[in-house]
C-alpha cells in the first residue's frame, strides 16, 4: 500500500514518515515546499510538489494511495482547508486518519482551533468516508522544547500558567507511531483514539527535572493564562490565536489535560515515553543563572 501524508513537514509529520519507513510501507508527502521536504523527511520519500487546497494538486498526490494521514497548520481558517479536502477524496475510497487536538477541547465551545477540530470531526464522520481520528495530548515537543526550555535558557526559570496542575504529555514520535499503525490496519476505522502519556506532569516537576539533569538550580516564575494572551499579542500575534491560546492554557490550569488513556500501549504494544525518557535524550539543557538580586 501507499500513504500520502499532508502535513508532513510539522512536529509530527516526519515521525509519521519514518515510521511507515520502519514499517515497510511506502509515503507519499504532498508540500508546498518541496525542498524543504526533502531536507526534513527520510531518503527515498516519494515528495510531490502542491498544495493541499488546490483539488487537481490533492487529486494526483492521492493517486493509487490507500490511506492519508491528514494534518494541516494551526490557522484561523484550519476547518476550511480540511473540509476542502475531505470534499475532495470523497467518494474516492481513500481513508483519512485525522491528526485533532486534546481531547478534552474537542467540543463546539472549546478554544478557537478545538471547535475547528470539532467540526472536522463530524462532518468525517458524516461523509462516509472511511476515518480514523487521533486526539493528542499536548506535544512534549512544542510546550517543552519551544516554550519552556527558551524560557529556561534565557531567565532560569519556567513561566507556569497552569498552577498546580499537570498535563500528560506525549512525545510526537509516539504520535507518528501510533498514526502509522492505524493508517495501515482497518482495526482503528470509526474510531476516536485519545494518545497520552504515562501520567500528568506538573511544570514544577519539570524544573526538578531540568535542574536535576542540568546541575543547575531551575524554578518556575507564575504567571496567569491571561498573561499569556497579553504577552502573545504584545509579540505580534493575531488576536484570535492569543485567545486560543490563553483558553488552552485556562483548560490545563483547571487540570482537564491530567487524564490518561491506554490507547499508545494499544497501538504500540508498548508504554508511552515518559518526560524524563525525552529530557534525558535532549541535546541541549543549558540554562542562564538566576538573577541572584
Amino acid at each position: 500500500m501507499t500513504v500520502l501524508v499532508v502535513g508532513a513537514t510539522g512536529t509530527v509529520g516526519p515521525h509519521v514518515v519514518r515510521a511507515l519507513a520502519a514499517l515497510g510501507v511506502p509515503a507519499r508527502a504532498l508540500a508546498r515546499d518541496a525542498d524543504r521536504a526533502r531536507a526534513i523527511l527520510p531518503a527515498g520519500t516519494d515528495i510531490r510538489h502542491g498544495d493541499p487546497g488546490d483539488d487537481d494538486d490533492l487529486l494526483a498526490a492521492a493517486g493509487g494511495a490507500e490511506a492519508l494521514f491528514l494534518l494541516t497548520s494551526h490557522d484561523h481558517r484550519m476547518a476550511d482547508l480540511q473540509l476542502r479536502i475531505i470534499r475532495a477524496l470523497r467518494r474516492t475510497g481513500i481513508r483519512i486518519v485525522k491528526l485533532s487536538g486534546t481531547s478534552s477541547a474537542i467540543n463546539p465551545d472549546g478554544p478557537q482551533a478545538c471547535r475547528q477540530h470539532w467540526e472536522i470531526e463530524h462532518v468525517l464522520a458524516a461523509s462516509g468516508q472511511p476515518y480514523a481520528v487521533l486526539r493528542p495530548n499536548a506535544f512534549m515537543q512544542t510546550l517543552i522544547d519551544q516554550i519552556m526550555l527558551p524560557a529556561v535558557k534565557a531567565t532560569g526559570a519556567i513561566p507556569n500558567a497552569i498552577g498546580a496542575a499537570g498535563i500528560s504529555f506525549i512525545n510526537a514520535r509516539d504520535v507518528g507511531e501510533c498514526a502509522a499503525q492505524v493508517l495501515t490496519s482497518r482495526q482503528w476505522d470509526g474510531q476516536s483514539l485519545v494518545l497520552t502519556g504515562p501520567r500528568a506532569v506538573g511544570f514544577a516537576e519539570i524544573a526538578g527535572l531540568v535542574s536535576a539533569k542540568t546541575g543547575q538550580s531551575v524554578g518556575t516564575r507564575e504567571i496567569t493564562p491571561a498573561d499569556i494572551r497579553i504577552q502573545l499579542e504584545q509579540r505580534g500575534m493575531a488576536r484570535w490565536e492569543a485567545e486560543h491560546f490563553q483558553e488552552m492554557y485556562q483548560l490545563f490550569r483547571d487540570g482537564r489535560s491530567e487524564f490518561v488513556s491506554g490507547d499508545v500501549e494499544r497501538l504500540l504494544g508498548r508504554p508511552p515515553g515518559t518526560v524524563e525518557d525525552h529530557l534525558a535524550a535532549h541535546p541541549d539543557l543549558a540554562v542562564a543563572p538566576l538573577d541572584a538580586s
